[in-house]
């Protein structure tokens, strides 16, 4: 994938051309500033020198703002892959690791002992696992390096006209609100290492070897047990902590709130509404299945129609999952679930057959028969 330059060559230089284009307006609005703070303390000799400052720092905030917070953003995700070693793109790596690290040899067991034995089954299930969710974790983590460029520089080019308000009393809370929601945006790699943490502990749970030291099958039973509460935790935790953990860091810079209780009340919220949607989804779909065309026989599309409901539950469960993520585990209701819904409810507006009779052959025949008999 390629970088946001290459992808918008044009887009940086248009929006410094706009922060150009309101820079004299910033100036306009810090001389006016400055002018009103010397009206009103004209006899204090130090409120006036800190009027002074205060402009200093305006004008070397207008021409190294940009400078600075890319700055910022390149320590802050150098930081966060290089020094705490936090990808979400990367889980399989580190559960392998983590699987070689605890893992006891296997001693003379042949390959066909180690195939057939059920923790490595699970151990290869669960790598496989994590492979599709790491390509799908980089991909929205791509993504949100691109969206996070994007909006910092159009931040950049609207930010003279907030830092000139900081040259009004009445306006600073605005101007600082302003800044503090850029930094916020800056730190968004940030919020991609607190999650990190939380995963590679729950990597460190499932990759425990406790269970397996008894060599019993209960024992083997409780490991793969516990590997299954782990991958069922980390489906949900590494998708939703990819897409929300930037903005959640961000609203923690903004507010002051915890990061930590954030994340996990955003996923239980949003892991919760996914389940629901899901559920709901696959109750209505296989609601609304029919014995088919003819020529199907009513095993088949009776199959048919239960893996069709599995399709839709689970595509309305990731999408729920998806979109309460985007709100930080609000919302997040199922667009392809709500299309099911009126799909089974229009195909049983229209139907009208009853139900031992749900593609209306019979109903028909007893209507032609009855009309030959009145006819007779």
């Amino acid at each position: 994938m390629g970088d946001f330059q290459t992808m918008f060559p044009n887009f940086m230089n248009q929006c410094l051309s706009l922060k150009t284009l309101l820079t004299p307006i910033a100036f306009v609005l810090i001389t006016g500033g400055l002018i009103a703070s010397t009206i009103a303390n004209h006899p204090n000799g130090s409120a006036q020198l800190q009027s002074i400052a205060k402009v200093i720092v305006f004008v070397v905030l207008l021409v190294f703002l940009p400078t600075w917070g890319n700055q910022i953003v390149s320590i802050v995700s150098d930081t966060v892959t290089n020094v705490l070693k936090v990808n979400p793109a990367q889980i399989h790596d580190q559960y392998q690791a983590a699987l070689q690290l605890k893992k006891t040899p296997d001693g003379n067991s042949s390959w066909w002992e180690r195939l057939i034995h059920f923790p490595d089954l699970m151990e290869g299930l669960i790598s496989a696992f994590f492979l599709v969710l790491g390509w799908l974790a980089s991909t929205i983590e791509w993504w949100a390096y691109i969206l996070q460029t994007a909006i910092l520089f159009i931040g950049y080019a609207l930010s003279p006209i907030f830092i000139g308000m900081m040259a009004f009393p009445a306006l600073q809370v605005t101007g600082r609100k302003y800044l503090f929601n850029l930094v916020g945006i800056m730190l968004w790699p940030l919020g991609w290492g607190v999650a990190g943490l939380i995963t590679q502990g729950m990597i460190d749970f499932m990759t425990d070897q406790s269970f397996l030291s008894s060599g019993t099958t209960g024992g083997a039973i409780d490991y793969s047990l516990q590997n299954l509460m782990g991958l069922a935790f980390l489906g949900i935790w590494i998708i939703f902590s990819t897409i929300a953990a930037p903005t959640i860091i961000q609203h923690t810079i903004t507010n002051g709130v915890s990061a930590a209780s954030s994340l996990f009340s955003g996923a239980f919220a949003a892991g919760s509404a996914a389940g629901a949607a899901g559920a709901m989804s696959l109750a209505g779909s296989a609601g609304g299945k029919s014995i088919g065309k003819e020529g199907l026989t009513q095993a088949a599309s009776a199959g048919a129609s239960a893996a069709m409901a599995g399709i839709v539950a689970g595509a309305a469960a990731f999408e729920t999952l998806v979109t309460a993520s985007i709100n930080g585990g609000q919302g997040g209701s199922s667009l392809i679930g709500s299309l099911s819904h009126m799909r089974d409810k229009q195909q049983a507006a229209n139907n009208g057959f009853p139900k031992d009779d749900p593609s209306g052959d019979q109903t028909v025949a007893d209507l032609i028969r009855k009309s030959k008999n009145s006819e007779g």
